[in-house]
């Protein structure tokens, strides 16, 4: 038989053999989930990085396509749809077209022959059309270089262009009546509008910023008058809003966004008030 202190050193001993298995079970579990966390983690890691290397790399456009023999001239307008939908369609088309049905079976995509022909930045689909020329493909496809997108993508004819110019459309009329503005150059850190009207020089909360352009290439560039050091620069030009939501012609603007709109005020006359220091000696 046991006696009694003898009784109480096994009672002890079982009990942190109980406890010590325990804390390893405990252990041992922990570890277990761990595991398979990690493993989760890695399965949906790889399994979005599959998904967008899929769905962003994939080109759907077809490569063996040829063009056509037929050079043709076009007048040609965009529409936006509600669906990744082919957008462009002849102007005399258009005209014609009495139903929504046919207006989209009548569209195709436009393909421009290299990147200096892109679509440039200032193009305005409520003011402006192009005139293109080229040739359409043999095939019904996509725009060479398409890639796949979430939302399937119809084919259509598309038109490759050697030649591109953007042109006001006849039945659009200026924002408003000509006009004369005193203007700033405000030299902002960003590739934005730049020019204010110097009246509210000191209501920085009342300006509005207005891009620049010259009706013709024989007027001044307003936007070269700036060196990057001197100001004040001051200009009085005479012309008009021609789009209260765009962008000038002629800059190049490939690293803008569209949040970077604004009015676009394009002038017939210009007179540099104040170049820097220096004030015009006309």
């Amino acid at each position: 038989m046991f006696k009694a202190d003898e009784f109480g050193t096994l009672h002890l001993h079982i009990e942190m053999k109980i406890q010590k298995k325990i804390l390893t079970l405990i252990l041992f579990s922990l570890i277990i989930v761990s595991c398979q966390q990690t493993s989760e983690e890695k399965t949906i890691k790889q399994t979005t990085k599959n998904t967008k290397e899929h769905r962003y790399t994939k080109v759907i456009s077809d490569s063996t396509n040829t063009l056509t023999n037929r050079v043709e001239n076009l007048d040609v307008e965009y529409t936006v749809w509600e669906c990744v939908c082919p957008n462009w369609i002849r102007t005399i088309d258009k005209k014609r077209s009495d139903s929504t049905k046919s207006l989209l079976g009548l569209h195709f995509y436009i393909e421009p022959a290299n990147k200096n022909l892109e679509l440039p930045h200032h193009f305005d689909a409520f003011t402006h059309y192009l005139k293109i020329k080229g040739q359409f493909y043999e095939k019904e496809d996509y725009p060479k270089g398409t890639v796949e997108t979430e939302e399937p993508m119809s084919k259509a004819k598309v038109f490759r262009y050697t030649e591109l110019e953007v042109l006001n459309k006849a039945n659009i009329k200026p924002v408003n009546n000509t006009q004369s503005l005193t203007l700033t150059y405000n030299a902002i850190s960003c590739d934005c509008a730049q020019w204010s009207e110097v009246r509210f020089d000191n209501y920085p909360d009342k300006r509005v910023y207005y891009w620049l352009q010259p009706a013709t290439v024989k007027l001044l560039n307003a936007n070269t008058l700036f060196d990057g050091e001197n100001l004040p620069v001051k200009i009085k030009v005479t012309g008009r809003i021609v789009n209260e939501n765009g962008f000038p012609r002629g800059k190049n603007l490939s690293k803008v966004g569209r949040d970077a709109a604004g009015t676009v005020f394009e002038y017939t006359d210009i007179e540099v008030l104040r170049n820097g220091h220096e004030k015009n000696s006309d």
